[in-house]
């Protein structure tokens, strides 16, 4: 553009609820309200308050769908004569009309893209300009799941940003005498070949004069800018004969013009001047960077270097403002948390963002991954998939040049008989028409000849529906297990999709941040759930030991697929919460992009970065005198190759006495590999009964593992599972029993396994595992004898395995290791408590510690004992009435006292 009036602040503004304004003629008439754009009608609380979403997700405080209007008086000043004006509107949400002066220009929908409407040539003065978008007019973008859910695309549903009505982006009129309508960035090896697209204006219809008038001398002027100031400028004369000019250009650039990617991310300016007789008559600017990206076999590769992609899903939550920032900034903060936990890519999950977005990702090195705005039916509707087609063009017309956006895909778990053929010709399309970036049909499935890569949500640790079955609640932590299976199975680079999916307990501490247009009524029915049952005081536990066993998951997840050889990376769903589909708090950063209380990103990119050591091991609780075993691998997609060098291991107490060390001499390793740097060997007959971390680094990066090592023998326990006449009667005079019922004699509680929660239970409906780990109260004397942290450890899968918790409802007891439970149901669970019964003492236990369930639950029983034999004082009392009344409700009729 040449010149531009700016559209921003106070417009005329009515709702329509009733859809009465375009058979009423609003667009001639005048509003009495008044609202501010950029700005939604949530901001602005136009509405009253709506109903709340409870668990669902966010509640909008002041909801509207449906036709809103806004108007306003435009000057075009006297220098704009004879140019003609676009209005320019940046990220509406929802259907657009637009008329000036009582005329109606055009309509139009775009979710992921300006919407840019050509208003002629003004005359100088006063003009009325008026806008009709609604909202509530959108095709079924979102009809996936149309039988459970109306909408769940990301881009306009109410579970993420929520529906808003609005312009939240730039608004401004556009004035030029001519337009270059296209201007698309290609590196090559030598420079960049440039495709300009001219597009005359002229307003007779008949005999339109810009090409055929006079012998006018038109030149295109082209300038890059380098990002170290250097300039490389190029003019051509141009010869216009029709009203479009399509223009392909060569434009060579120094050969040290260095080269975009995570490492270094060294962004380039173009502009493109189009000059008739020594006038302007338009401009356009762009940043490019030099950037390939290509497939090779089951790679990606970078500029020639193969990539591993470390990914989270950006799923468009933002509670603040209910829509995504439109500034640099705002993108800053969110991108800078990505980058600091490791991670070089993003997933835009059935939504595209702003241009700001990309400007932001391309200063700072990450690869996006664009969608269009859908999680639909395709080959059924064909309105709905020429939407789609059109997207997609959009998207790159607008952000292709960007070298940060390297991938494109239709969208999320896309569903319908006809999608495979309509997906192989959109792929067929595009890998034909722009091979600046790679494609795929859709994230998740389906698998498809054409796709340059492929997603699916079969390599990870938990999948849908797999419940106690799922890997890491099934049998205990061993690091053998990768992906390979599955990357084997198809030619194409793989993708992890939605891996991890584990949550933490609500962070009700934050309940007050949520004080823009939505509130977190999920969140406040959690905090009066837990102040009626007395627990309100847990929260915080709750929160820093379910992140804790979290972050232990992510990181096993995490490794597995580094671990795989041949992989191309993984989209982790997510780093941050996501605050619809029944609330899934997955994230180890909160809905607001903020660390949560147990999280520090530099650790969790010790696991989840360029270079991370590695251990493949069998098991990690061992008796003593058993001897540890694993390999030791490098997982090396740094900048370059790394030089021969030393890999040191070394083996340490909580105190930091080293017990073990060693080093693993390796010669130049490769970028782009996954690499063995040896053996680990370490005898344990010397070691104490205890935890241990063992410690690898290697290649400039360092990651642990904690290894517990236990005393053999089976503790001679005064076990009962029932509470009849005689137990009872030991209680009375002075004994100490360890009530240990079988699972079978317990009444159903949760579901108990070693994970958090995968999800939700909302959303799954009640899949397995319901608990979020365990608190183990550090303070009591048992953990004297048995080595645990805070949170759950690995070595604690033997105590939570096939058993059942405790619901500890209406009994006072003194609690040694609580179960958290599902935050939709907050009972009072326990793994391990006790209390004073008459004289004697009675443990409630839910872990078999007889049967050879291995050599934790054994070490917890010789604990158990110690206690046992040398009681504390500090132990809360109940009667034997509180005794009975607790075991009517928690036990069934065998084990109950009689």
């Amino acid at each position: 553009m040449i010149k531009d009036i700016a559209l921003q602040g106070a417009w005329d503004f009515a709702l329509d609820p009733d859809r009465k304004g375009l058979s009423e003629d609003w667009h001639k008439t005048r509003f009495e309200d008044e609202i501010t754009l950029p700005g939604t009608i949530d901001l602005a609380r136009k509405c009253p308050p709506g109903p709340s979403a409870g668990m669902a997700y966010l509640t909008r405080r002041n909801p509207y769908v449906g036709p809103a209007w806004y108007a306003r008086d435009v000057v075009v000043p006297e220098d704009h004569d004879g140019l003609y004006h676009d209005v320019f509107l940046e990220r509406p949400h929802g259907a657009v009309r637009v008329w000036l002066d009582g005329l109606e220009v055009g309509r139009d929908l775009g979710l992921c893209t300006p919407n840019t409407f050509l208003l002629g040539q003004l005359a100088p003065g006063l003009h009325r300009l008026v806008l009709r978008i609604d909202n509530g007019d959108f095709p079924q973008v979102g009809g996936a799941h149309q039988d459970t859910n109306p909408d769940v695309a990301h881009s306009t549903s109410e579970h993420t940003q929520s529906n808003w009505n609005g312009i939240v982006g730039a608004l401004r009129i556009e004035a030029r005498a001519a337009r270059i309508a296209r201007l698309d960035v290609s590196p090559q090896d030598s420079g960049i070949d440039i495709a300009v697209e001219l597009d005359a204006l002229d307003p007779n219809r008949y005999w339109p004069g810009f090409w055929t008038s006079g012998t006018p001398n038109d030149e295109l002027r082209l300038t890059a800018t380098l990002a170290d100031g250097r300039t490389v400028a190029r003019s051509l004369p141009v010869t216009i004969d029709s009203a479009h000019t399509p223009l392909a250009v060569r434009l060579t650039l120094p050969e040290d013009t260095p080269q975009w990617d995570e490492f270094s991310p060294v962004v380039h300016a173009l502009r493109a001047e189009w000059w008739r007789d020594g006038t302007c008559l338009d401009r356009r600017d762009t940043n490019f960077g030099l950037r390939r990206i290509m497939t090779e076999g089951r790679h990606i590769l970078i500029n020639g270097r193969r990539i591993f992609l470390r990914g989270t899903l950006d799923c468009a939550l933002f509670p603040k403002t209910g829509h995504p920032p439109m500034d640099h900034d705002g993108w800053r903060a969110i991108f800078e948390t990505v980058k600091a936990n490791g991670l070089n890519h993003v997933r835009f999950h059935s939504w595209c963002p702003p241009r700001a977005a990309f400007d932001v990702a391309d200063a700072l090195g990450l690869y996006l991954h664009v969608e269009t705005p859908v999680w639909c039916v395709l080959g059924s509707d064909p309105g709905l998939d020429h939407l789609v087609r059109h997207e997609a063009e959009r998207i790159v017309a607008h952000y292709g040049n960007h070298p940060s956006f390297v991938m494109l895909t239709v969208g999320n778990e896309v569903a319908g008989p006809g999608l495979h053929a309509w997906l192989e010709r959109f792929l067929d399309h595009w890998r034909r028409t722009d091979p600046r970036r790679i494609y795929s049909g859709g994230s998740g499935w389906p698998t498809l000849k054409r796709a340059d890569y492929l997603s699916k949500p079969e390599p990870r640790s938990h999948r849908w529906g797999e419940g106690l079955d799922s890997r890491l609640n099934a049998r205990p932590l061993e690091t053998m297990t990768d992906w390979s299976d599955w990357v084997q199975k198809q030619p194409q680079p793989l993708l992890g999709h939605e891996i991890g999916q584990w949550c933490a307990y609500p962070d009700l501490d934050t309940i007050a941040d949520f004080d823009g247009p939505l509130a977190n009524h999920a969140f406040e029915q959690v905090a009066e759930d837990l102040t009626r049952k007395g627990q309100r005081h847990s929260a915080r536990d709750k929160v820093i030991c379910s992140g804790m066993l979290q972050t232990a998951l992510y990181k096993e997840d995490i490794e597995a697929s580094l671990r795989t050889p041949d992989y191309a990376g993984f989209q982790l769903l997510g780093l941050q919460d996501f605050s619809g589909q029944g609330t899934a708090l997955v994230g180890v950063v909160d809905a607001f992009w903020q660390s949560k209380p147990y999280h520090e990103p530099s650790r969790f990119a010790q696991f989840c970065g360029p270079v991370v050591p590695l251990i493949r091991a069998a098991g990690f609780v061992l008796n003593i005198g058993d001897r540890f075993e694993a390999r030791a691998e490098l997982s090396c997609f740094g900048p370059e190759d790394l030089s021969a060098d030393k890999a040191e291991w070394r083996l340490t107490d909580h105190g930091g006495q080293i017990h073990a060390s060693g080093r693993l001499p390796h010669g130049q390793l490769a970028t782009g590999a996954l690499h063995v740097l040896g053996q680990i060997s370490i005898e344990t007959a010397e070691l104490a009964q205890g935890q241990y971390c063992l410690q690898l680094s290697a290649g400039g990066g360092t990651n642990a593992w904690d290894l517990w090592v236990f005393d053999r023998g089976v503790a001679d326990l005064p076990i009962v599972t029932s509470l009849g006449p005689d137990e009872l009667r030991r209680l009375d005079v002075g004994e100490t029993l360890v009530f240990c019922p079988n699972p079978d004699q317990v009444a159903p509680n949760a579901a108990l396994g070693h994970t958090t929660i995968f999800w939700n239970t909302v959303w799954t409906g009640g899949q397995p595992p319901t608990t979020l780990g365990l608190i183990n109260r550090l303070d009591h004397p048992l953990f004297r004898h048995f080595q645990a942290g805070r949170a759950s450890g690995w070595h604690q899968w033997e105590l939570t395995h096939q058993r059942r918790a405790r619901d500890m409802r209406g009994l006072e007891v003194t609690r040694i290791i609580d179960v958290i439970d599902d935050w939709n149901t907050n009972r009072d669970l326990a793994l391990l408590a006790e209390a004073r019964v008459g004289k004697g003492r009675l443990v409630f236990c839910a872990v078999d510690m007889t049967t050879g369930n291995g050599p934790a639950a054994a070490a917890l029983g010789r604990a158990l004992h110690a206690v046992i034999a040398a009681p504390h004082g500090d132990c809360a009392t109940i009667s034997l009435a509180e005794l009975r009344n607790w075991a009517d409700a928690a036990l069934i009729q065998e084990a109950r006292p009689t």
